[in-house]
């Protein structure tokens, strides 16, 4: 009987996650680099990483607490409560992983990023968006005002 082979996709090389310019830096910064930790299997870089991102989004929130627990909490004002228990299931990923030296599968690590991605969507993406859109409108307006 031979014994189990782990097999790798080699090519093509899987891109990593990256969120919309519209999201901050700092968070963008260290989202990729968890996306990055992901496709190399490194599942507690990436949770770490990920937290890290979720740490950043809450400052740029203009949390101010010191635990990242209380800095989520902070946030219950602005977002419902779906939204606050996904950063929690973030920031516990990141503690469990570093703290606990638990290993996370990688289907729990990529449903975590999603939450990310859907958190910043909300937060950056979506008003972004909209604003854009809004001031395209203004555009439209002023030119057909301007014209005799």
């Amino acid at each position: 009987m031979r014994d189990p082979v782990e097999r790798r996709v080699l090519w093509p090389v899987p891109s990593p996650r990256e969120l919309d310019s519209s999201v901050p830096g700092e968070i963008r910064d260290r989202f990729l680099e968890g996306s990055r930790c992901e496709i190399a299997q490194a599942f507690r870089g990436a949770a770490a990483m990920y937290r890290a991102a979720i740490e950043e989004l809450c400052k740029d929130q203009g949390a101010t607490k010191y635990s990242l627990y209380e800095k989520i909490d902070e946030l219950s004002g602005r977002l419902g409560p779906d939204l606050i228990d996904d950063l929690h299931e973030a920031r516990m990923l990141g503690n469990d992983s570093v703290h606990q030296g638990l290993i996370y599968s990688v289907d729990e690590v990529a449903d975590v990023a999603e939450l990310i991605i859907e958190i910043a969507e909300h937060l950056y993406v979506q008003p972004a968006r909209k604003a854009a859109m809004r001031q395209s409108r203004a555009q439209r307006r002023a030119a057909a005002n301007a014209s005799p």
